[in-house]
């Protein structure tokens, strides 16, 4: 059974906030100090007031994508309409994602640009409609690089399939496009499995004034790094995906949402890391908003 996910997320970027852009090593691992904690939790309550003042403009936003994205799913014909919005106020549900979460040790630096991460790997083919907005105008941000990451179905990653660190040159569900004029972009790549420890999940950057190599890879240590993040899945959603093949062919534990560490820390303080999902048909096969 083979069926298409077609999402949309908003990340909010924080008023332009200048983090630093983690180094190669870096594994997830490291201890905040009392006063890098406090800097955290204070950058995470500025930017959920942000995102409260700009609470109007996110869900136009949100509202007129989804009618676009339900007329491109629907079999048009020359009298067909868009759909009106369906939601004309800023719902729970939206997925405005907080600042600083771990980028975790497989990130790899200079992958490569593009719109379609898959390659050859199998598995559910993900869409994923991502908007990005400036928490300080409220207004979308066009040229943002969004970068995505994510292990296969069976939870491993592109550059870390043996136990030997970047043993291997695997580019798959690795790399990203930048924004439009609207502040949006779509990114196809494969709805990710589990492996021991985590839930389901997928790793997410945001770079703004960023350069491209002459090879077609995005040079990581450009510009400057936005948002680091990760984006999760309801667990009824994630129940039906890894009773598919290939998810079945594997040996890792599955870790819960409510087991995940990382996941209650996206979904603290007013932010919501959940991707919402809903039926653009009578069912799962018709497509997933």
């Amino acid at each position: 059974m083979r069926f298409t996910i077609s999402t949309i997320i908003t990340f909010v970027s924080l008023g332009f906030l200048a983090l630093a852009h983690p180094g190669d090593d870096h594994d997830g691992s490291d201890m905040l100090t009392p006063s890098e904690l406090a800097a955290r939790e204070l950058a995470a309550d500025h930017r959920a007031e942000l995102v409260r003042n700009c609470g109007p403009q996110i869900a136009a936003f949100e509202a007129d994508r989804r009618a676009k994205r339900n007329a491109m799913m629907k079999r048009a014909t020359a009298t067909d309409t868009a759909a009106a919005p369906k939601y004309s106020t800023i719902q729970n549900t939206t997925c405005v994602t907080a600042p600083e979460v771990t980028e975790g040790p497989y990130y790899i630096n200079n992958e490569f640009y593009r719109t379609d991460l898959r390659e050859t790997q199998p598995g559910v083919k993900l869409v994923l409609d991502i908007g990005v907005m400036d928490t300080r105008t409220c207004t979308p941000l066009p040229a943002a690089l969004v970068e995505l990451w994510a292990c296969n179905a069976t939870g491993a990653y592109g550059g870390f399939t043996t136990s030997s660190r970047l043993s291997d040159k695997f580019t798959w569900l690795r790399g990203g496009s930048e924004t439009n004029a609207n502040g949006v972009v779509e990114l196809t790549t494969v709805y990710p499995g589990f492996y021991t420890g985590r839930t389901i999940h997928i790793h997410t950057m945001i770079h703004t004034g960023w350069t491209k190599s002459a090879n077609g890879t995005i040079v990581s240590k450009s510009g400057s790094l936005r948002h680091i993040g990760q984006l999760f899945f309801k667990e009824t959603l994630n129940d039906q995906v890894v009773a598919l093949s290939p998810y079945t062919s594997t040996n890792q534990r599955r870790t819960l949402n409510t087991q995940d560490g990382i996941y209650a820390q996206q979904n603290s303080r007013g932010f919501n890391g959940v991707v919402a999902t809903e039926l653009l048909g009578s069912t799962v096969s018709g497509g997933i908003l």
